[in-house]
């Protein structure tokens, strides 16, 4: 039989037309919530301090899928609007940028132009709009603007 609920926390149920819906799978607190276009699929993505990623289809109570991203818990999630491209911070002092796969494609632990100084906890991240630009402001006072390192082809 089929796995239908009035709750919106457990079931498979659709949304109704301008009916709210909530999803609850997340066993952390939400660090953030974007939506995303990416893929042709229209998603919302959340990331809970755990190091935990949801995707979720606004029709669908339950998630389309996770990724465990990061064992150090995570203090800012970025989704970019257009580029199959997420970011994560970590007060432990790094931020990863990964495909919706969870294909980890780099790890940052230093600001841009001062290679000697590590980034300080992680507070904030923000794509630019349309390019593979990525805001990071951290605990350190400093805002880090970087552009994406192409992955090693080793």
């Amino acid at each position: 039989g089929s796995n239908t609920s009035s709750s919106p926390q457990t079931g498979t149920r659709r949304a109704g037309r301008n009916r709210p819906m909530q999803y609850s799978e997340h066993t952390h607190w939400i660090v953030n919530t974007s939506f995303s276009d990416c893929g042709g699929r229209y998603e919302i993505v959340s990331g809970c301090v755990a190091g935990g990623i949801k995707f979720w289809d606004l029709r669908i109570a339950n998630s389309l899928r996770t990724v465990n991203i990061q064992r150090s818990p995570m203090t800012a999630l970025a989704c970019h609007p257009r580029i199959p491209l997420l970011a994560t911070g970590s007060h432990a002092q790094f931020i990863k940028l990964f495909t919706p796969d969870g294909d980890t494609l780099q790890v940052i632990r230093y600001h841009e132009k001062k290679a000697a100084q590590l980034i300080g906890p992680v507070s904030y991240l923000c794509f630019h709009p349309n390019k593979p630009i990525l805001a990071a402001g951290a605990a350190d006072r400093i805002v880090s603007i970087y552009t994406p390192k192409e992955k090693d082809k080793t």
